[in-house]
């Protein structure tokens, strides 16, 4: 089942292609979207919660001679992120069913796109995990680079640059782990589970977690790497900063969580006072950030390096709360930026205009987006009700335990993000002052969220209202992950 869920996206894309029509592509897409969601949702509900380690694992042999096998399987968080991936995905191809540039391409990139990120988050072969993470890179560069805005080529080959260049020194990490474990052990062996049982001298693991943590530190993006995330979401479509934001940024810290934490745990305690303070560079630098923009979609996406910081301090807080509030963290954030980026690409579809100079006063004209864009700001800030209130809840709390003055400061991050996200959207959906009269004829027009935007908006939201409202059962899954990393 597990396999079905990888590769269905894959197999659909070949037949999108070689069929080559408008209106099957899209009815296939969204059909083969929903399949998987149904899949890993019947995945999700068999899952056996009171056992740790890895469930559903497929290992067969690939190529024996380096030791490189097809080995997949899934704990609590991988299980978790690939509910919130296919949910994603089936979100945004319903999203862009009017989309009528190049609809077959477009849909086959991201079901591409798809059977990449779905295979990162199941991969238990480092090989096979270095596979699927590359194979992400080529889809998303095209779509930013053929369905962007104005400096669309620029954002991708920037993106493509940084991610790329990631992404060697994580090659160069599993390489120096695999040729330790050989000449130490005498097994070649790219296998997690091998992997995790070795025991490496420390100066091997201060080396491995820089090269993997850099890897995974561009992909985050945390700071200073994250330069070519704002550009990135600014000229991408909206269905393309979606899935950037509320997947492809959660890469690096299951990366951090699942390979770092484990595999190097004394390197870990080594670097957390560096981790801690990129984290709070980034929570409160670039929430500054963001108060000082006027582009509604830079904003968002300072906004999200700004959350992501509270989800790498978690992570090396090092206690299973704070740890299971950053997976959760993962989800919430995962949530809320997607709805905050379609709001912005529904406004952009009806204006024609990221920037809040040029907006204002939507509330008579656009009511029903106009609350649909609040519920995803308060989603964002963290109010309590919704997932993001029960993550950053659980990592200061974890993360006070031992480190007080970090997690007090921490803290300030989310006073922050109410400044900026109210500021928006007193600007874009009150300020009314700022309308002129052609304006205001013109506005007089504006259609409201139709069907395909309501229904992406509906599944995300309620989503992130059970989260927030009911967060026991999931709180519980994502421990089991917490404890078995942290060897409780």
């Amino acid at each position: 089942m597990l396999n079905v869920a990888i590769f269905l996206p894959l197999i659909t894309a070949v037949l999108v292609l070689v069929i080559r029509r408008e209106k099957f592509s899209k009815t296939i897409s969204i059909l083969s979207s929903a399949i998987v969601l149904l899949i890993i949702l019947a995945l999700f509900l068999g899952f056996d919660w009171n056992r740790a380690g890895f469930q559903y694992e497929n290992r067969y042999m690939w190529i024996p001679t380096l030791g490189i096998s097809y080995h997949t399987g899934i704990d609590g968080m991988a299980i978790s992120l690939l509910l919130m991936t296919a949910i994603m995905f089936f979100a945004s191809f319903v999203w862009s069913w009017k989309i009528e540039d190049r609809p077959n391409l477009y849909y086959a990139l991201f079901l591409m796109l798809e059977t990449a990120c779905l295979g990162v988050f199941s991969a238990l072969d480092f090989f096979l995990f270095y596979i699927f993470w590359e194979g992400m890179l080529i889809p998303m560069y095209f779509i930013i680079g053929l369905w962007g805005h104005e400096r669309k080529v620029y954002a991708a080959n920037k993106f493509f640059v940084y991610t790329f260049f990631g992404s060697m020194f994580l090659l160069l990490g599993i390489a120096s782990i695999v040729a330790y474990a050989y000449i130490t052990s005498g097994q070649l062996s790219f296998d997690y589970m091998f992997h995790k049982n070795m025991k490496y001298p420390f100066w091997l693991e201060l080396l491995a977690f820089l090269l993997f943590g850099i890897g995974f530190a561009v992909k985050i993006p945390m700071w200073p790497v994250h330069t070519w995330l704002p550009d990135a979401h600014v000229e991408a479509p909206t269905a393309g900063s979606v899935i950037l934001a509320a997947v492809l940024l959660k890469m690096g810290t299951y990366g951090f969580v699942r390979y770092s934490l484990p595999l190097f745990s004394e390197a870990s305690k080594y670097y957390i006072p560096l981790i801690f303070f990129l984290s709070l560079v980034a929570i409160i630098y670039t929430a500054m950030m963001a108060i000082a923009q006027t582009h509604i979609k830079r904003l968002i996406a300072y906004s999200s390096i700004s959350h992501m910081g509270i989800v790498t301090l978690g992570t090396f807080a090092l206690d299973v709360n704070a740890l299971s509030g950053a997976i959760y963290m993962m989800i919430a954030h995962g949530l809320s930026s997607a709805a905050l980026f379609m709001s912005a690409g529904f406004l952009y579809d009806r204006i024609h205009s990221y920037h809040m100079d040029d907006l204002g006063g939507l509330a008579r004209y656009l009511p029903k987006l106009s609350v649909l864009f609040m519920i995803s700001g308060l989603a964002g800030i963290g109010f309590p009700g919704l997932a993001g209130f029960v993550a950053e809840f659980l990592v200061l709390l974890g993360t006070f335990k031992n480190y007080p003055i970090w997690a007090i400061i921490a803290g300030t991050g989310m006073i922050l993000s109410a400044a900026y996200f109210l500021y928006m959207y007193k600007r874009v959906i009150y300020e009314e002052e700022t309308i002129s009269e052609q304006r205001l004829e013109k506005w007089r027009h504006l259609k409201d969220v139709e069907i395909h935007h309501m229904i992406p908006f509906i599944i995300i939201l309620a989503s992130a209202f059970l989260l927030g409202l009911y967060p026991l059962p999931f709180v519980k899954i994502v421990e089991q992950t917490s404890r078995y990393v942290l060897g409780g």
